[in-house]
């Protein structure tokens, strides 16, 4: 059940995610979940969005926007990605042009169907909002706890990049 904010109150979700949305604070509370996570034998799925190799392989078409523009542009994909995720899924902010998503009691696989919808939603969004018609692959990791292969270590180092 999500509780739904009275006319002129702030949503309390929207709230929360701004907490997380600097990498500091998302990576402190992914080192939480993870904790969490091993000693209850539950799944946690990291999702990475580097937008940083798209802005260097179309260099002329992101320089027509000034820094205003980009990071309103990134704002407002934030604003998508948060509304394309469960409630209980925590999103950093953009920082160096990176994003994370922090996915509690998610297997692999739902993480992993997860950045399929975000790559073709991410897609069309920069298509709408920039114009932006090439075809170009969206840059998602998805990194999970427990890996049979990696164990617990990619997850770890992956937090650590947001904490810097």
């Amino acid at each position: 059940m999500s509780l739904k904010p009275k006319d002129g109150e702030k949503d309390s979700y929207q709230e929360l995610q701004e907490v997380f949305s600097s990498h500091r604070t998302f990576g402190l509370q992914a080192l939480r979940e993870l904790k969490r996570a091993e000693r209850y034998c539950e799944f946690l799925s990291l999702v990475i969005l580097d937008l940083a190799e798209l802005l260097k392989s179309k260099p002329r078409f992101f320089a027509r926007l000034s820094g205003g523009q980009l990071n309103q542009t990134f704002s407002e994909l934030r604003g998508y990605i948060t509304r394309s995720v469960r409630e209980t899924d925590l999103v950093s902010g953009f920082e160096e042009h990176r994003l994370g998503l922090l996915l509690a009691e998610t297997p692999q696989e739902g993480a992993k169907s997860l950045a399929k919808r975000l790559d073709e939603g991410i897609k069309y969004f920069l298509k709408e909002k920039l114009e932006f018609a090439a075809a170009v692959p969206i840059p998602l990791k998805v990194v999970s706890y427990p890996d049979k292969v990696k164990g617990r270590e990619e997850m770890y180092i992956s937090i650590q990049e947001f904490l810097g």
